[in-house]
C-alpha cells in the first residue's frame, strides 16, 4: 500500500472534523466516547485523523453516540444516555 492510499481523502477529512467538533460539543473524552460507541479508542483517534474507513459499523456507532447522522446532520433524537462515565459504567 502506497502512502497515497493513507491520506484522508476530503469525506473523510469532513467526516473527522464532523465527529471531532460533537466530540467536543459533547465533552466527551476518547475513551468514553469509545466505551459508548463499543470500539476501541484507537479507531475514535483515527476517525477523528480522518483515517482511510476499515470498518463503517465502527463509524456508524460513534456517529451514533454522538448524534450525528451519516450525512452530517445532527439527529434530532439522542437515544443513548451519554451521561455515564467510564467509572459508572465499570462499577
Amino acid at each position: 500500500m502506497s502512502d497515497r492510499d493513507d491520506e484522508p481523502t476530503a469525506l473523510n477529512t469532513a467526516i473527522a472534523a464532523q465527529i471531532y467538533a460533537a466530540r467536543i460539543r459533547g465533552a466527551y473524552s476518547i475513551e468514553t466516547l469509545a466505551v459508548l460507541a463499543r470500539v476501541d479508542p484507537e479507531a475514535i483517534v483515527g476517525l477523528e485523523n480522518g483515517a482511510p474507513l476499515i470498518d463503517a459499523g465502527v463509524r456508524g456507532r460513534v456517529m451514533d453516540v454522538l448524534g450525528l447522522r451519516s450525512d452530517g446532520h445532527s439527529s434530532p433524537v439522542r437515544l443513548t444516555d451519554l451521561t455515564l462515565s467510564d467509572t459508572n459504567r465499570q462499577g
